[in-house]
């Protein structure tokens, strides 16, 4: 079983729900006895891959529609806000032109 599957399987079976949601910090530690070198950008990059969600309480398997729904709004919050950010550095770097994301 590689890394991936191992965190997959911890989540899914151990913190399935959002009350159930095991720290970042918490899941490091685990992570870091199967691999020891383990840095917590890594493991974000691992975990962004997997079909887990994120709250401010950690990470979780959801496991009802509403958890679900409740991900995408919180991932929606944080993209709006990079959107906003990136807006006013574009601003000063593009000297007022009308400038589009997408």
């Amino acid at each position: 079983m590689n890394l991936s599957q191992a965190i997959l399987t911890k989540i899914e079976s151990e913190h399935r729900g959002k009350e159930s949601a095991i720290k970042r910090r918490n899941l490091l530690t685990y992570a870091r006895i199967i691999e020891p070198d383990l840095t917590d950008r890594q493991l974000r990059n691992i975990y962004c891959q997997l079909p887990v969600a994120s709250c401010d309480k950690g990470i979780f398997y959801p496991v009802t529609v509403a958890e679900l729904e409740e991900y995408r709004d919180y991932l929606r919050k944080k993209a709006i806000s990079l959107f906003e950010r990136w807006q006013r550095v574009a601003e000063v770097h593009y000297n007022g032109r009308q400038l589009k994301l997408f």
